[in-house]
């Protein structure tokens, strides 16, 4: 009687003991998919945390070069105006005519390109036409040649005049090569003197994927390893007096034509590498005329 009870005991404990491991499995793979419901959470919380301060710094940005835009074309509304008044004033014959001739458009060009910039960081809307990209290169660098030759830069174009055209906004881009080309002259300066000083710029057409690929390489000192990953990041700038502004623009512009801007710098030199979408030759012209200058 007493052997039957102890093993109705043992079959109660070994149930008991088997509901209680049940139990456990349960709430160990319960807490497994509490915990994966819960890392899935804080990686969506850290991509809203990133967004959101892409987003502050942004408008951060927007604010400010909204400010200096502001306080730099008063100055140059002023310059513009009293050449254009030597101009009209000035005899033709004069050997200053010329110069001052210069000077009217390049304040005119200047005092264009402050107002463009004011519209961009006002959100102004991309205006895209079916685009030359080596026609926006050309003009580009022929706007910066005295400062090329000024700072002693020897500078070389090799363009592949195969690539089709893109649909883009041309004075946006005009403005990134732009600001390359003058962050590539910067940087050269800080070479020593005598030193050899070279800017190549290049276009070629990837057939593979059907973009345009421009590329900016300089022989100048490079860029710290740490620093490529912050390069484009609003307010970050190697400069001592840098702003840290321009690369981020012109991250947020090729961004927007569905494109990539990407560095790669060393010892020997940096080179910024841009990809613009190639425009589709059997689309209808929806937006614009042709941008196309000789």
């Amino acid at each position: 009687m007493m052997h039957a009870i102890y093993i109705t005991i043992d079959i109660f404990l070994v149930a008991v003991l088997a509901w209680f491991f049940i139990q456990y499995i349960r709430l160990n793979h319960a807490l497994k998919q509490k915990n994966v419901q819960l890392e899935a959470t804080i990686m969506e919380l850290k991509a809203a945390q990133v967004k959101l301060m892409d987003s502050g710094k942004k408008g951060a940005v927007a604010a400010l070069s909204a400010g200096l835009l502001h306080q730099i074309s008063q100055p140059i509304t002023a310059i513009h105006g009293f050449v254009r008044f030597m101009k009209k004033e000035m005899d033709i014959n004069s050997p200053f005519y010329k110069p001052v001739c210069v000077m009217d458009e390049q304040s005119f060009y200047i005092k264009d390109m402050l107002a463009n910039l004011m519209e961009l960081i006002r959100h102004r809307k991309i205006q895209k036409t079916q685009t030359n990209i080596n026609t926006v290169i050309h003009k580009s660098i022929n706007l910066l040649l005295d400062e090329l030759r000024i700072r002693r830069v020897g500078w070389d174009l090799q363009l592949d005049e195969q690539i089709p055209f893109i649909f883009g906004d041309a004075l946006h881009l005009q403005q990134v090569f732009m600001n390359l080309v003058v962050n590539a002259m910067e940087a050269l300066s800080e070479m020593p003197h005598g030193a050899m000083r070279t800017l190549m710029v290049s276009s070629k057409y990837d057939i593979e994927h059907h973009q345009a690929v421009i590329i900016f390489k300089d022989n100048g000192p490079g860029i710290a390893n740490e620093h490529q990953t912050k390069i484009f990041d609003p307010f970050f700038s190697t400069k001592t007096q840098g702003s840290g502004i321009g690369l981020a623009l012109c991250q947020d512009l090729i961004n927007e034509h569905g494109g990539s801007i990407s560095v790669d710098s060393n010892h020997e030199g940096t080179i910024f590498t841009i990809k613009l979408p190639c425009f589709q030759s059997d689309k209808i012209r929806t937006e614009g005329e042709l941008y196309e200058t000789s």
